[in-house]
């Protein structure tokens, strides 16, 4: 996998790793807090997270912590592999923790409902402790939010796991869903509990659907505030320097 260019960091920044992001962001996320990546099936918002964990542990010596709510361990680890990430070398190293929540998820799960946003800062206090990750990311928060009957059940249990996340001294992603018709979530709050958010789309162009990136909200943070054109290559997501008109 080719290693993206380190751009000049503006202070306290934590590079993503990710082509062609990082220069759009004043050369990577503030460090800490919590960050949303939201868009919908096939926009490339997985990868953009295992990107963002494996580049944090490869070239930034931050151990890093992939947790996966809707999928296996052997599906994601069929991902990496295709874009020569060396997950488990990584691993073997110590800086690398992929976790695969589904057991979890149906021991926790109360009425056949998934796990909810209380069980999952449980996990990842303990993980934390033990791994002394600083880089998390859960794919995906859509997946915990099923948990929850109500809009304002959901909205309290989100502000007090993003409160955790941020006393955790991490930096977390947070992926999420953009449903259908219009919404930018899946829940319609996500993104203002958030630090940051970023949003992927697919746009029809011609016939065809192409991937775009835009940067909606990042606090302390000059960005670029551009839709730019996202590709996924043999080196996994890279986002253009030209901007859609």
């Amino acid at each position: 996998m080719i290693v993206p260019p380190v751009p000049a960091l503006a202070p306290n920044r934590v590079p993503t790793g990710i082509h062609g992001l990082d220069p759009l962001i004043q050369g990577g996320f503030p460090r800490g807090g919590v960050k949303l990546v939201a868009g919908p099936a096939g926009s490339g918002k997985s990868l953009l997270g295992l990107q963002f964990a494996y580049q944090g542990a490869r070239l930034f010596d931050e151990p890093s912590a992939f947790l996966a709510l809707e999928e296996e361990r052997e599906s994601v680890e069929r991902v990496p592999a295709l874009f020569g990430m060396e997950l488990k070398r990584m691993e073997d190293e110590g800086k690398f923790v992929l976790v695969d929540l589904g057991a979890i998820r149906a021991a926790s799960s109360r009425d056949g409902l998934p796990v909810g946003l209380r069980e999952l800062q449980d996990f990842l206090r303990s993980c934390i402790a033990s791994t002394n990750v600083r880089r998390v990311v859960v794919d995906s928060i859509s997946a915990v939010g099923l948990r929850y009957r109500s809009l304002p059940e959901l909205r309290e249990e989100m502000f007090a796991f993003t409160r955790f996340l941020r006393e955790s001294k991490v930096t977390s992603l947070l992926i999420t869903e953009s449903p259908e018709g219009g919404r930018l979530t899946r829940f319609g709050i996500e993104q203002f509990l958030a630090d940051s958010f970023l949003h992927l789309a697919l746009d029809e162009v011609k016939g065809e659907l192409r991937r775009t990136l835009t940067v909606r909200k990042m606090r302390f943070t000059r960005h670029d505030t551009g839709k730019h054109p996202v590709h996924i290559t043999s080196d996994g997501l890279v986002v253009a320097e030209e901007r859609v008109i």
